[in-house]
C-alpha cells in the first residue's frame, strides 16, 4: 500500500466546509427571514433597535443559519443571527453589548421586522444574499491547524476562503485573532466572519474583516467576542 504524503494528510486534518455569503447578484426573494446586508433585521417583537451612547447602531446583515449547507458546530444550535456595529469603526471592544451588537436566535418562528429608528444609519445599498458551500483551510498564524507529526506544513496548495462566511476558518490579515493567544474564562472559538463587502458599501478600515468567536466553556454558549483587521 502507497504511503499518504504529508501534504494529502495534511489537507485531511485541515478541511472545513463553510458557507459563504453571496450578496446579490440574483433575483431576491424579499423573505424578511432572508440573509441580507442593510435592508432590515428580525428580532423578537419586544427588542428595541441597539443603541451606544445614546445613538442607533449601524445594521449590518443578517445571516439566516437555516438556510446555511455548512453549518459549524458552534451555530448548531441556531436558526439567525443579526450583526449591529457603531459607523465609526475604530477600536472596538471586545465583548457584545456596547458598540457592537451581535443577537442570536436558536429559531426564527416568532420573530419580526424591527424598524429603525428616526435617524439611524445605513449602509450604502442593501442587499439580500444567498449561501454558497466550499471547501476552507486555515492561514499560517490559525490556532486550530493540525500538524502531521513529522513533516512540516505545505507552502501551497489550500487556499483560505477570505469572504463572509460562517465556518471554515477565520481569513486573518495581520495575525491569529486575540482569543487565540490571551486566555479568556468564556474559551471563545472563531464561528464566523464578516468581510468589507463593497457592494453594499460596509467596508472595514481598507479592505479588513470583522472575526466573531462564540464562547465554549461551560455557560458561555450566549457570549460573543470580536476581533478585526485590515490591511
Amino acid at each position: 500500500m502507497t504511503a499518504m504524503s504529508p501534504a494529502i494528510q495534511f489537507k485531511q486534518l485541515n478541511t472545513r466546509k463553510a458557507s459563504v455569503l453571496e450578496v446579490g447578484g440574483f433575483r431576491p426573494t424579499c423573505h424578511p427571514a432572508a440573509s441580507n446586508f442593510g435592508i432590515a433585521p428580525l428580532g423578537r417583537p419586544d427588542e428595541a433597535w441597539p443603541v451606544w451612547n445614546a445613538k442607533p447602531l449601524l445594521f449590518v446583515c443578517q445571516m439566516n443559519l437555516a438556510t446555511a449547507p455548512a453549518r459549524p458546530p458552534l451555530l448548531s444550535d441556531l436558526e439567525l443571527v443579526t450583526f449591529f456595529v457603531q459607523p465609526e469603526l475604530g477600536n472596538l471592544s471586545r465583548e457584545n453589548g456596547a458598540d457592537w451588537v451581535l443577537r442570536a436566535y436558536p429559531s426564527i418562528e416568532g420573530l419580526v421586522r424591527i424598524a429603525p429608528p428616526g435617524g439611524a444609519p445605513r449602509v450604502k445599498k442593501g442587499f439580500e444574499c444567498r449561501w454558497e458551500e466550499c471547501e476552507d483551510h486555515p492561514n499560517h498564524d490559525d490556532p486550530d491547524i493540525v500538524p502531521v507529526p513529522g513533516s512540516r506544513r505545505p507552502r501551497g496548495g489550500f487556499d483560505n476562503v477570505a469572504r463572509t462566511k460562517i465556518g471554515g476558518y477565520a481569513s486573518t490579515i495581520q495575525a491569529e485573532p486575540w482569543w487565540g493567544h490571551t486566555p479568556h474564562p468564556a474559551e471563545p472559538k472563531y464561528c464566523l466572519q464578516i468581510n468589507s463587502e463593497e457592494k453594499a458599501g460596509v467596508v472595514w478600515g481598507d479592505g479588513g474583516t470583522i472575526y466573531l468567536a462564540r464562547g465554549t466553556a461551560a455557560g458561555c454558549g450566549n457570549l460573543w467576542f470580536l476581533d478585526w483587521q485590515c490591511f
